[in-house]
């Protein structure tokens, strides 16, 4: 097996690769956007331990997955693999003294942030017993997916539930998750046709692996729609209101982009772009909230 040659890029743009910037950041932003749609309140404070917590689950994913990297071309995995066990030792330094004094401003949002960490570390190091020795999710067919996409929901919507005034009904959050997670799932699985090769090579059972790339295309699709028809239910039973209906956007969004763009080749560049473009999409939502534009139809 032959790694593939990581591009040379300049320092500040090899530190957002490194740390998976655009994953911060579209995580932090659904938080926000959430936030604001459960309880009309801009919670920055769940902003804030969102982005803690997902710079240190990326990083620590960008040190142990160094084999995977190497093999897919990375950019920034030979700077990671020099500096490996003090960026491994130092992140979960972090980890500990985040929920430690995070324990003083949000006790409530502790156990919601140990369970982040929880996903995070089993993800990332083998702790879970398996036939055969100790696994990780990330070696775990669905479970990779899946654990990853609760990251997203514990952090983008629990955080911001928990701390909260607003009280948030059983049915509206479900429609939320229902779109979301679908969606989320679809990001995860883009990326796994970035890294089929690499990931063939190394044994790793993602989706395109598993059942190849035209199924996982289809995966995708299908994961879509069921996001759209979420939206969508939610809004025919009257659970939702137009200011959460016009997520769709994000969906038709993220299905035009992949046709035009990734269904043939899904680069790193394309990507990581097409996490930025999602990232975009839901800051602009805030730029139309913040211009005092309609959200409901009657203001119209």
């Amino acid at each position: 097996m032959t790694s593939t040659a990581s591009p040379r890029l300049s320092p500040l743009r090899m530190a957002m690769h490194v740390t998976r910037m655009h994953i911060i950041a579209i995580a932090c932003l659904a938080a926000l956007t959430f936030g604001w749609l459960m309880t009309g309140q801009r919670l920055w404070s769940a902003v804030v331990f969102c982005a803690i917590d997902w710079f240190i689950v990326n990083f620590v994913n960008r040190a142990v997955d160094l084999a995977e990297d190497r093999a897919n071309g990375i950019a920034g995995t030979d700077l990671v693999g020099r500096h490996q066990r003090l960026i491994e030792a130092g992140c979960l330094a972090l980890m500990l003294v985040s929920l430690v004094l995070g324990h003083f401003v949000a006790p409530e949002l502790t156990p919601w942030r140990i369970a982040f960490s929880v996903i995070g570390l089993a993800y990332n190091y083998r702790l879970i017993p398996w036939p055969g020795g100790r696994t990780r999710f990330k070696e775990m067919y669905f479970a990779k997916n899946f654990s990853s996409g609760g990251l997203f929901l514990v952090s983008t919507l629990a955080y911001p539930a928990i701390l909260g005034t607003a009280h948030v009904s059983a049915g509206y959050l479900a429609v939320l998750i229902c779109f979301f997670l679908p969606l989320e799932i679809t990001y995860e699985i883009i990326y796994d046709l970035r890294d089929i090769d690499g990931d063939a090579a190394l044994h790793v059972p993602t989706f395109p692996v598993v059942h190849g790339a035209a199924n996982s295309h289809r995966i995708i699709y299908g994961l879509l729609a069921v996001s759209a028809a979420s939206l969508g239910s939610g809004a025919a039973l009257g659970i939702i209101a137009l200011k959460e209906f016009v997520l769709i956007g994000g969906v038709i969004q993220q299905a035009l982009y992949f046709q035009a763009r990734l269904l043939k080749a899904c680069t790193p560049e394309r990507c990581i772009f097409v996490t930025w473009l999602g990232a975009g999409q839901i800051a602009s939502y805030h730029v139309w909230i913040l211009a005092g534009l309609p959200i409901t139809l009657s203001a119209w």
